[in-house]
């Protein structure tokens, strides 16, 4: 006897959905000593900035201690807190490896080696102020960080859309439907990133009004494709 068609695009949700998350559901044992140490070599390689791409080529796809969408929603997070994002950032991330010893030693990682290389720097820099090959350098790592960023998005998004399709393909064979039928869900959401993209890179709008205007819209469409996908389902 087969099952309702509900049931199978339930059963098939879940499973794309496991998938698309698999290694990142439950943290795993990571060291104190591991977390401050390989923040610290963090902090001490991004120069020209850059820190959550360097995050996320660390956590996300080195060694897969977070997944994608955890990622994201702790850069969101992190973005809309008061305080540096960067700092926000390293403290979800040791809570989510670690709890509060684990955001202790991230934000110490993250803080100490920098500031101590500050201080050092700061000490040499009459001595090299002048100095081309010091401007050319920091110019360089500028540009590599901001070439990381742009990588850490096309990457993010990739991801999702791929298991975005990967859910479609399976909520179709689950329901009987075509497999390729346009989603306005996909439109709306498309819409959401570029309208932020436009007010708060470009325009240099407040990021937390921008936030605090988009995100009930943003909610209310992903609160619409998961009735329309029920009501498809039932």
């Amino acid at each position: 006897m087969r099952a309702p068609a509900g049931a199978r695009l339930r059963h098939e949700r879940g499973r794309v959905a496991g998938a698309g998350t698999k290694g990142a559901s439950s943290p795993p044992q990571v060291g104190l000593v591991e977390l401050f140490l390989l923040f610290s070599q963090l902090g001490l390689s991004s120069f020209g900035g850059g820190v959550s791409a360097w995050m996320h080529r660390a956590f996300v796809e080195r060694r897969g201690w977070l997944g994608e969408g955890e990622f994201a929603a702790a850069l969101a997070l992190a973005r809309i807190m008061p305080g540096v994002n960067v700092l926000n950032l390293a403290v979800l991330i040791g809570q989510r490896l670690r709890g509060a010893s684990g955001a202790a030693a991230a934000a110490l990682g993250l803080l100490v080696g920098p500031s101590l290389a500050a201080i050092g720097l700061t000490v040499a820099y009459d001595a090299l102020a002048g100095s081309a090959v010091l401007h050319a350098a920091i110019e360089g790592a500028a540009a590599a960080a901001a070439g990381l960023l742009i990588a850490m998005g096309l990457s993010s998004a990739t991801h999702g859309a791929g298991a975005r399709r990967q859910g479609d393909r399976s909520d179709a064979a689950a329901v009987g439907r075509p497999r390729f039928v346009p989603r306005w869900q996909d439109l709306g959401g498309i819409a959401v990133l570029l309208t932020v993209f436009v007010l708060i890179g470009l325009m240099r709008l407040p990021t937390v009004a921008i936030v605090l205007c988009v995100a009930p819209v943003s909610i209310a469409l992903a609160y619409l494709a998961m009735q329309s996908d029920s009501g498809g389902a039932a």
